[in-house]
């Protein structure tokens, strides 16, 4: 008998945003402590798409509801996450920061600091993704 496994196709589950400021420098936002995923570390703004609504509209919705920040001209990042979830950049964005209710802090973090971080998953690594190959 042979048998065929079948890869179920992954689905998007949500999108975050990679915002880079002057000199490359990246917004981190710290997560609460009472949050179930990456509790207490610092992550990127975004989030989970809801019905009907594609990974760049979630990028862009999450992105004013977590920061206040207008984000345009996204890019995607080609890196393989352990999570379904979209990956964008962008360098262009507009509107000041205003933390929500899920988040406890927000920094700017060049990559010579950002290790200094306790950072949410793959972030480091998306992180290096787009200074290697963003624009």
């Amino acid at each position: 008998m042979i048998k065929i496994k079948i890869k179920k196709r992954v689905e998007t589950l949500g999108a975050v945003v990679l915002i880079l400021g002057e000199d490359d420098d990246l917004l981190l936002l710290k997560r609460p402590k009472w949050i179930t995923w990456a509790a207490g570390k610092w992550a990127l703004p975004g989030g989970k798409l809801e019905n009907g609504e594609t990974p760049l509209d979630a990028a862009i919705r999450e992105t004013k509801e977590e920061t206040r920040l207008d984000v345009r001209n996204l890019q995607l990042v080609n890196v393989c996450l352990d999570k379904p979830v979209t990956t964008y950049y962008t360098r262009e964005f507009s509107g000041d920061i205003e933390i929500d209710f899920e988040h406890d802090a927000w920094s700017w973090a060049s990559r010579s600091e950002i290790e200094t971080y306790d950072l949410a998953p793959d972030v480091l690594e998306t992180y290096d993704w787009v200074l290697a190959h963003g624009n």
